[in-house]
């Protein structure tokens, strides 16, 4: 049965006491990991080592690009490559961002240098 189908068969009470137990799920260890791993699989993401990559993504204390230390976790990213999906390292937000821009226009990077 597709899922709004199942979902318009259910009372107010049901829907709400699911979805209660669905965000007291994501709150626990695993549930959180397997929260951030779908999200980063459904972003077209590619890695041979999903949980290895969860470990070494939870324990980074800092940029491995600049070296900073996170503000938060919201601070830390993934990058990946948007060409072929692969994982390259955790970075801040600063250092993702710019990443991508001189990957996709690198002759930009040059003429600011040259200012």
């Amino acid at each position: 049965m597709p899922r709004k189908e199942w979902r318009d068969k259910q009372s107010p009470e049901k829907i709400a006491e699911i979805a209660q137990r669905q965000k007291n799920y994501r709150n626990t260890p695993k549930g959180s990991k397997v929260q951030k791993i779908g999200s980063w699989k459904k972003q077209g993401m590619i890695c041979d080592d999903w949980e290895g990559m969860y470990v070494r993504f939870r324990s980074c204390d800092n940029c491995e690009c600049c070296g900073n230390e996170w503000k938060n976790n919201m601070d830390k990213h993934l990058d990946h490559s948007h060409k072929d999906g692969k994982v390259r390292n955790i970075l801040c937000r600063r250092c993702n961002q710019l990443r991508g821009h001189i990957e996709n226009d690198y002759q930009i990077v040059l003429k600011l240098m040259s200012m």
